[in-house]
């Protein structure tokens, strides 16, 4: 009688993810397009007598200012709108980091000129009229086509730029923060028809309308595109849901994430999603994590702290929970290395890329050092990951626990170090010419940190930074 062998259990097929796609020419594309569209402002102002106007007396000369004002503002507006509309190309040239500075600068610099702007406008129009500020002021409002809708949208934008000042922010939680931020998009809505009404160099000419009519709608297609169509076909795609939540010490946990046709889904070691959670009342609110671990076909994996907003919520989630996602986001991945060995900087949640980061250089034959930077003593989040580490490859650990020094260096804890910081990083790091150094934290200790290690030595190619600061 012949005898079969029960077949083999079925090995799981664990490859890693494909990076998503970048060219090296998309960012001098996104700078020369930013340029050309400046210049086609300009010449809209010129070709409508700006330059003329501003030696036709004081309120001609204040009229032209005005609209000049104006018209940067409105520009920088709909910079900033595309900014955060999160065009995969613009982020994968530059990175989050850098857009989000960008985004705040061209935020208080477009409100600036927008004040300029109103001032100037209005000071024309008393000098014309010869009436008081506050007659103009109601006149204007009152009576000029779509200018009560453009008042109602400056205070909105006043709200958000005040909001978005950092001592406002410190005072807010995320979400708040987040919600308000979103009336920008209302507050630049209603600006909109009043330019387009009263403006002479937006409406003055069909070329000009629709020159401003073009940009307005590829900016919110823009919107519509990668900020609401893309996630949900993404989350549909791929199916995510929790597959297991995992305890990784006081106030942290991971969550192991499962899905469909991972094979395809474009990702790096460093980057991270906008995650939605659909389970309970805060199923809305956005988390921007990192990945925890190197994504692979099997599953991803996030690490956050519990004790933040929605922390407790997220804690609890239940098996099968399913999951929104936007992104990826971030340029902290393996792209980046210019060097064999890496040196990673952590403090609280800034474990998660940097273990992601390691994860993916765990099989090369190089020894990498990681410096954790705690509040207590014998608090060690992803400590498995890192024992694992340590037996694989040989990693170096360094553990920074304690209160933040009050002399010194500050990024070390106090009393750590007698002497200054660039001494204590070649300490801690021997031979730190051969590694790329990754720092991930919150912005005051990033701060301090890189301060040193550009002093150390460390040169810009090999000094890769994400902060967390939003």
């Amino acid at each position: 009688m012949a005898v079969t062998s029960a077949p083999a259990p079925a090995v799981p097929d664990v490859r890693r993810l494909a990076a998503p796609r970048r060219a090296r020419w998309w960012a001098a594309a996104v700078w020369a397009v930013a340029t050309a569209l400046l210049l086609v402002v300009l010449r809209l102002w010129v070709s409508h007598g700006g330059v003329t106007d501003l030696g036709g007396g004081a309120a001609s000369a204040l009229g032209a200012a005005g609209r000049l004002a104006g018209l940067l503002a409105s520009y920088l507006m709909l910079a900033q709108v595309l900014g955060m509309a999160r065009v995969p190309w613009v982020e994968r040239s530059f990175g989050q980091d850098a857009v989000t500075r960008w985004h705040r600068w061209t935020g208080f610099t477009s409100f600036h000129l927008l004040l300029v702007h109103i001032v100037a406008i209005l000071w024309s129009y008393t000098l014309l009229g010869r009436v008081s500020w506050v007659r103009e002021t109601w006149d204007v409002v009152t009576t000029l086509p779509g200018m009560l809708l453009a008042t109602v949208g400056f205070g909105l934008i006043v709200a958000v730029v005040v909001s978005s000042m950092r001592v406002a922010r410190r005072r807010m939680r995320y979400e708040g923060w987040h919600l308000l931020h979103l009336y920008a998009y209302l507050g630049v809505g209603f600006a909109l028809p009043h330019q387009l009404w009263t403006g002479t160099d937006l409406g003055g000419s069909t070329a000009a309308t629709a020159f401003w009519w073009t940009l307005w709608a590829v900016t919110l297609l823009a919107v519509l595109v990668f900020r609401v169509g893309q996630p949900l076909w993404l989350s549909a795609r791929h199916d995510l849901r929790v597959a297991e939540v995992v305890p990784e010490g006081e106030g942290l946990v991971s969550l192991h994430l499962t899905g469909r046709r991972l094979d395809e889904l474009r990702v790096e070691p460093g980057q991270y999603f906008v995650w939605r959670f659909l389970s309970g009342t805060g199923w809305t609110r956005g988390h921007p994590l990192s990945l925890s671990a190197a994504p692979t076909t099997v599953g991803l994996r996030v690490t956050v702290g519990t004790r933040g907003d929605d922390g407790a919520r997220v804690a609890t989630l239940r098996r099968g929970t399913r999951v929104l996602v936007e992104g990826p986001y971030g340029r902290l991945t393996p792209a980046v290395r210019t060097r064999p060995r890496v040196a990673a900087f952590a403090a609280g949640s800034g474990i998660a890329p940097v273990m992601a980061m390691l994860h993916d250089n765990a099989w090369e034959p190089v020894t990498d050092t990681l410096v954790l930077r705690t509040s207590r003593p014998g608090e060690v989040p992803l400590a498995e990951d890192i024992e694992w580490l340590a037996g694989q490859t040989g990693l170096r650990f360094v553990a920074l626990p304690g209160p933040r020094a009050r002399t010194g260096p500050t990024w070390l804890p106090d009393g750590a170090w007698p002497g200054d910081g660039p001494s204590a990083l070649r300490a801690l790091v021997p031979v730190l010419d051969e590694h790329d150094v990754i720092v991930c934290g919150p912005l005051p200790w990033t701060q301090a940190l890189v301060a040193d290690l550009r002093a150390a030595g460390v040169p810009a190619e090999a000094l890769h930074v994400e902060r967390y600061d939003w």
